[in-house]
């Protein structure tokens, strides 16, 4: 068998070539003269003299390695004679020699032959026979591509900096028999081995290395590391590659130009592959044995972005075979650090992060990881319950899960998605067999009966104390005691309803406790909870047999890693083939190292000898469908569902374009001094954009774009580095169609749409919103909205609204911090898009800002629509009592009900409802909905989701006093108080939300639909909204009343803007009017449920005229009405889901 060479050079592809020592930042040489061949191997020789172990240079059949080592030979290297390089020697002398030699051979300059009269691979010596079957197959000679002709013949090369820092102290070129010796034309670095920037860090950060980021870049000529994938293009038939011959350089198009040093040049030209996308993973490995160190070192070797490892193990002398990262010096280390510190060697740019911790009793720290990481790689083997945990973490986090294990010859690999809808680890698995759950278990002679007999006295029933005593001391549990084995032990005896189990039918309790304990055990670790324990130490770890009593080495290990990695790898950037659709990966690899079948092969041929062959459409893949009976599944499913609701669910497709990436800046210069000469030239800048853009030319004469009346934001030049996930910030993001050729790249991400121009992004556990990246998937469009014809362009921000947003976005969240209130949005920063051939007004750039945020869900269309629609499924009737409430509110003793909008426009009261029935004892018969299968407005993707939140509400409304006249009311009062103390709060600091006329009408932003209605849990807990839409917002300070139009609305002054969007502005809209601009829909009640719309409307705008007024609010929160009114706002965003919004 061939042994493995340890020389570091590069594949057997390019191994003329040496390859550096991968550090950073890359210290350049200063050797420039040119070096003779003799010299370099004199460097080379002394270099390797010093090292601690003995090599032996081996002799394949057919082939001359040049310094090919053998690491097993033991024999002393000083008593090996040295080569004599001075002189020439025979093949026959040569060969033989170098078996007794550890020094590499330099080869003797000759005249190049000609190319046609080498024999680089022949059928005698290169080929060696392989038996897949009872037929003797050979592997075919090697053929050179015509660019590894060009650089096997060339008769010089350029070395990297220093040969003590390189890997040519053991170069080897088992290529180059007969042909002159490589010449060194320089010792200068001629470029960085990776062409990555440095680990960046916060500035001033105590870990800081290197410089910072700046506040922008650009990658518009870095198409090979960012966003770049090489496509599988091939030449036309007529054209004169084609025809010039009929190799695969005639065929296929050729890779972009070689960038020097970039050591992943030969993944980035695989068709399909994207290496950027690798570049940005961030991957947690679960384990640093045998499995888990090999996944490390493949990772470092793909150039993942950070590996986590955990365990918390130490090395010992018996991990030396199989776990690669350690030597002898290394037993008794901690396996984390071991394997870390052996990862220097394979790194080429990865963070490796070392993490030695007990995974187990430290759950919340695996769960802290697994939200930063893009995958997880299990290796850990503590049991099925373990791997449970592992896997409804994943799928809570919507993450890939591999995992891995191997025994003598045989390896299993698993991969899954964890997408909700598709297959997990325990859609067909069952966890019965470890909790014992079954008769046979229990009953058989020393099963699990007879071991709790032995345990408790004769005649005396089991109690709780007993039972947790035995779970935690039994070899088919060995749980740890603690509160939470404590209490699911007593929820599994009160789900049986007793208190302790029968001696008298002890077999039959316990029995019905195992199970019972099995589901409450189970029910506790499924997603959305699993994430939330502790520590998960009280599941059950049945004792298995060790690892000495199945046997483990080497290759199992390193075959199972590789397979895990290469799995994944094909999920998340395979190469798909002209002309043919992404093959399905597999969702489980079993391979028999002893014969070579898989899995699947070897039962085909036991089920086969049966008469029962396997039938390949039975095979399962990693994208299938989940189990509908899955618990974890189904749970999932739930989950991300619910947070839908809360986002959106229309999926829009954006693919990773041309432009800059910029931070928002750290801080903003104040406005510039009254009559200066930089306040003059803004203020100019300004006007210029309160009519078309002719100074742009003619072709912009009735282009027109948002002009607040207000100065510019000036940011303050500093260096910031802003925490966007990588994702985000690799390139800059545009919708694109989901059926076309952008949709495809590797790279492109699935979001939500948020309106016409934005979109939301999921990426590491985050929810980013990218305001201004095209319109819908059609681009960047020209319309005319203005009632003289005006064009305005569509689907992005422009440079001004952008800096606008991201600055005022930072200022209302300290105002409204302060306040107790919420900002939906925190900002990061912004793209400008690289302007392509045929986009109209290229004069105009194009801008989009980027933002984490915390929900999309909108007040107005989202919420209200839907409360309004399902008015008629949570009250039928029994609520005509509250026409006297609205008049008594109202301050009317009779007469016809007015629109509340009518109200609001006229300054006429309108009516606390809530109120009148707390003050009238009466109350609204609310009853929760029918189920999802009555109630033809439900989506079907929610439904589900409908049905649970329906229960959940029919349990919170039993619990409710009597006292609580309606949960429907007090929560629009919540809702309507926090529109009016948010505004307040702004106005109170001097911030208008955005209020100005220009030619395309009044505009003003404080409105129901710039309310983003929060998921439970987030921002402050006494809070349902969240404030957001900031690009039009101006401050007093920065206010430019020339800018203004007089007219009769007092918009001319700042004040007056403020009013406006106090009176006419928030509150007409919260009444179900539209007078200013704001494109909320104001959705209406049934004909039936008008007097319910009206009760709703009024409510709002009272609470909103309270708040703001600064009055005492009379229905404060209340966090147990709080429960039941989220279940309310759950059903009222199921029936708006598909809302454009």
């Amino acid at each position: 068998m061939r042994r493995q060479r340890t020389s570091s050079a590069s594949d057997s592809k390019s191994q003329a070539k040496a390859s550096t020592t991968f550090e950073e930042p890359v210290v350049e040489s200063d050797h420039d003269d040119k070096v003779s061949f003799k010299e370099i191997m004199e460097k080379i020789s002394e270099a390797t003299s010093r090292r601690p172990s003995q090599y032996t240079a081996k002799v394949l059949p057919g082939v001359l390695p040049f310094g090919a080592w053998d690491t097993d030979s033991g024999e002393d290297e000083d008593k090996l004679p040295r080569r004599q390089t001075s002189s020439a020697a025979s093949p026959e002398e040569e060969a033989a020699s170098l078996s007794k030699s550890t020094r590499p051979i330099a080869p003797q300059p000759v005249q190049p032959p000609n190319p046609s009269d080498l024999h680089w691979a022949t059928w005698s010596k290169a080929c060696r026979p392989f038996t897949p079957s009872t037929e003797v197959g050979t592997l075919k000679p090697k053929q050179l591509n015509l660019w590894e002709e060009e650089r096997v013949f060339s008769p010089s090369r350029t070395w990297p900096a220093g040969p003590l820092r390189c890997a040519a102290r053991e170069f080897y070129d088992d290529q180059r028999r007969g042909l002159p010796a490589w010449q060194a034309v320089s010792w200068k670095h001629t470029g960085p081995s990776f062409p990555v920037p440095p680990r960046l860090r916060r500035p001033g950060s105590a870990n800081a290395v290197g410089s910072v980021r700046k506040p922008a870049h650009d990658n518009r000529g870095r198409a090979h590391f960012r966003g770049y994938v090489r496509k599988d293009e091939a030449w036309p038939e007529d054209s004169p590659e084609y025809k010039a011959g009929n190799e695969i350089e005639n065929r296929k198009r050729p890779p972009p130009e070689e960038v020097p040093g970039d050591a992943f040049d030969r993944q980035r030209v695989i068709p399909g592959f994207d290496q950027g996308l690798i570049e940005r993973q961030v991957c947690l490995v679960l384990g640093a044995g045998g499995i888990g160190q090999n996944v490390a070192m493949t990772l470092a070797r793909l150039g993942v972005q950070r590996i986590i490892l955990v365990d918390n193990d130490v090395y010992a002398a018996s991990n030396l075979t199989r776990q690669c990262l350690g030597g002898k010096a290394d037993v008794g280390k901690r396996k984390v650090d071991v394997a870390k510190a052996g990862l220097d060697t394979h790194n080429l740019r990865s963070e490796v992060t070392a993490v030695h911790c007990d995974a187990l009793s430290e759950w919340p720290k695996i769960v802290e990881l697994a939200r930063e990481s893009t995958v997880v790689f299990n290796a850990i083997d503590v049991g099925v319950m373990w791997d449970y945990c592992v896997n409804s973490l994943c799928k809570e986090l919507r993450i890939p899960l591999c995992a891995g294990q191997s025994f003598g010859w045989k390896f299993m690999t698993e991969l899954y998605t964890g997408r909700p809808q598709e297959v997990c680890a325990f859609c067909y698995d069952s966890v019965a067999s470890t909790f014992g759950a079954a008769k046979s278990a229990v009953e058989r002679p020393n099963g699990l009966l007879s071991r709790l007999c032995a345990t408790v006295k004769v005649n005396e029933d089991v109690g709780a104390g007993a039972l947790e005593a035995f779970l935690a001391t039994d070899r088919q549990f060995r749980c740890t005691r603690g509160p939470q084995l404590s209490s699911l032990v007593r929820q599994a005896l009160a789900k049986m309803e007793q208190n302790s189990l029968r001696y008298g039918s002890l077999a039959e309790d316990f029995l019905s406790f195992l199970r019972a304990f099995q589901e409450e055990t189970v029910f506790l670790l499924q997603p959305g909870r699993v994430s939330s324990l502790q520590e998960v130490t009280f599941v059950p770890r049945p004792k298995h047999a060790e690892t000495r009593y199945v046997g483990s080495w080497v290759c199992p290990c390193l075959s199972c890693a590789v397979t895990m990695v290469s799995q994944w790898a094909a999920l998340l950037t395979a190469p798909v083939e002209e002309f043919l659709v992404k093959t399905a990966i597999p969702q489980t690899v079993t391979f028999n190292l002893d014969n070579g079948m898989t899995g699947d092969e070897q039962l085909g041929y036991e089920f086969g000898a049966l008469g029962m062959p396997l039938d390949k459409a039975e095979r399962r893949f990693c994208q299938d469908a989940c189990n509908s009976k899955c618990d974890v599944c189904a749970s999932a499913t739930m989950l991300a569902a619910e947070e839908s609701l809360f986002v959106g669910c229309l999926p829009v497709t954006l693919a990773p374009v041309p432009g800059i990436v910029q931070d928002a800046p750290r801080s903003w210069l104040p406005p510039e001094g009254a009559e200066s000469s930089a306040r003059n030239a803004a203020t100019k800048e300004v006007l210029l954009r309160k009519g078309p853009l002719i100074h742009l030319g003619e072709d912009y004469s009735e282009v027109v774009v948002p002009a607040m009346p207000a100065l510019d934001w000036r940011a303050e030049l500093s260096e910031v580095h802003r925490s966007w996930a990588p994702e985000i910030y690799a390139m800059p993001l545009l919708k694109v169609s989901g059926s076309g050729e952008e949709a495809k790249a590797p790279s492109a991400l699935q979001g939500v749409a948020s309106g016409i121009r934005s979109a939301l992004v999921k990426a590491r556990g985050r929810w980013f919103r990218l305001k201004g990246c095209g319109n819908r998937d059609e681009g960047f469009l020209v319309e005319k909205k203005g009632d003289k014809g005006e064009q305005t362009l569509r689907g992005c921000c422009f440079k001004h609204t952008a800096d606008t947003e991201l600055r005022m976005t930072e200022l209302v969240c300290q105002v409204l911090g302060s306040a107790r209130l919420d900002c939906a949005n925190s900002s990061m920063g912004c793209y400008r898009y690289e302007q392509k051939p045929g986009w109209p007004l290229p004069k105009i750039p194009r801008y989009c800002a980027v933002f984490e945020t915390k929900s999309n869900a909108r007040l107005g269309d989202h919420l209200l629509g839907g409360l309004l629609s399902l008015l008629p499924h949570m009250l039928l009737d029994g609520f005509e009592h509250l026409e006297q409430c609205l008049l008594r509110g109202r301050g009317e003793e009779s007469g016809e009900l007015l629109e509340t909008a009518d109200l609001v426009c006229c300054g006429m009261a309108t009516a606390d409802v809530l109120a009148q029935l707390q003050q009238a004892k009466r109350s609204l018969p609310e009853r929760p909905p029918p189920s999802s299968s009555a109630v033809p407005a439900v989506p079907t993707a929610v439904a589900s989701l409908w049905d649970a939140v329906c229960a959940s509400l029919a349990q919170g409304l039993r619990t409710l006093s009597s006292d609580e006249p309606s949960v429907i009311l007090w929560l629009v009062w919540r809702l309507g108080w926090e529109c009016g103390a948010t505004l307040r709060a702004l106005h109170a600091s001097g911030i208008a939300w955005g209020t100005y006329p220009d030619s395309l009408g009044i505009h003003c932003n404080a409105h129901s639909n710039n309310f983003a209605v929060k998921p439970p849990g987030c921002g402050h807990q006494e809070t349902f909204l969240a404030a957001l839409d900031f690009d039009m917002a101006f401050t007093r300070e920065n206010f430019l009343p020339e800018a203004c139009e007089s007219g009769a609305l007092g918009l001319e002054s700042f004040d007056g803007i403020l009013a406006f969007e106090a009176n006419m502005g928030l509150k007409t809209v919260l009444s179900g009017s539209d007078f200013s601009n704001t494109g909320v829909q104001n959705a209406q009640a049934p004909p039936s449920h008008k007097l319910l719309e009206l009760a709703i409307r009024d409510t709002m705008v009272t609470a909103c005229s309270e708040a703001l007024a600064g009055s005492c609010d009379p229905h404060p929160y209340s966090a147990g009405l709080k429960a039941v009114a989220y279940d309310v706002i759950k059903l009222s965003l199921c029936l708006t889901t598909e809302v454009e919004g």
